[in-house]
């Protein structure tokens, strides 16, 4: 908002007399040691890595961050999902993360760790109640940054999100070509991502991943994002349209089928949508 004349020059004069006050050498503030920021949003649908979590439904998400001066940062964050896609869970996705970033001339670098956990939530068969496996995740990643430009590759250390040659049978049991005889580990998501403020508080980005699932190569991807964003007051405002292009392997396996409730209807998490956002970080 632009200031009156008769503004500024009162604002210049009391910047004026304060300087006059102030003394030649003043200290600066000194550097707090850590930080502790919280974050809360909430979301016409989740999607992760351009597939809905919430059977195309709306999400409350939310967090912190502990950041200290060295580098080093911990943090946490939390969705609501469907227990149609994590079945039998509590509904929730809670992540655990660490790592350390630091700049070399003006490349940013992030390097840490992701743990995602459903509390809960198992791999089973339908009908049954008895434990194949679980959904939970583990990845490492490192990040590097160049102006409005991030480039980001995470590594699982763990079977993708439960997906093995044990379990195969009951995630994909529509799709018999889906069947292997090794584990997920090692499935990479390569994520650019570039964001530019355009205009005062208004933010356009867009986004281009990949996934690549070890010994699961037909249900391989790349996923698009692009968006918008209006920050009113600190509260945030986004809009963002999601696509990808899965194979028909990869679409029957994100389709949500209903089970274990058969009443339920079938869901195409993978398709194209706009989704609107509100967020705010305190």
């Amino acid at each position: 908002m632009k200031k009156t004349l008769i503004a500024l020059a009162l604002s210049g004069l009391a910047i004026s007399a304060v300087a006059a006050d102030a003394p030649k050498d003043a200290p600066k503030e000194p550097e707090p040691d850590y930080t502790l920021t919280g974050n809360f949003g909430v979301f016409s649908d989740y999607r992760f890595r351009g597939i809905s979590q919430t059977r195309l439904a709306p999400a409350a998400q939310g967090g912190f961050d502990f950041a200290h001066k060295s580098g080093f940062y911990l943090g946490n964050w939390n969705s609501n999902v469907s227990s149609d896609i994590y079945w039998g869970g509590a509904g929730l996705e809670m992540d655990f993360y660490g790592g350390y970033k630091t700049e070399i001339g003006s490349v940013g670098i992030d390097v840490g760790t992701l743990y995602y956990y459903y509390p809960g939530a198992i791999v089973r068969a339908n009908g049954s109640s008895a434990k194949k496996g679980d959904f939970n995740n583990h990845e490492v990643y490192l990040g590097l940054s160049y102006g409005p430009l991030t480039l980001k590759t995470s590594y699982a250390v763990s079977d993708y999100f439960g997906l093995n040659s044990k379990t195969d049978d009951y995630l994909a049991s529509s799709t018999s070509a889906l069947r292997s005889s090794g584990n997920s580990k090692g499935t990479t998501y390569v994520d650019l991502t570039f964001s530019k403020e355009v205009a005062d508080k208004i933010t356009v980005s867009a986004h281009a991943g990949s996934t690549n699932i070890k010994n699961y190569s037909s249900l391989s991807y790349e996923d698009y994002r692009v968006g918008i964003a209006r920050d009113i007051n600190g509260w945030v405002i986004g809009l963002n349209y999601f696509t990808n292009n899965l194979s028909s392997n990869g679409k029957a396996f994100t389709t949500s089928t209903g089970a274990p409730d058969a009443s339920l209807d079938s869901k195409k998490l993978y398709k194209s949508a706009a989704v609107i956002s509100l967020t705010k970080t305190f």
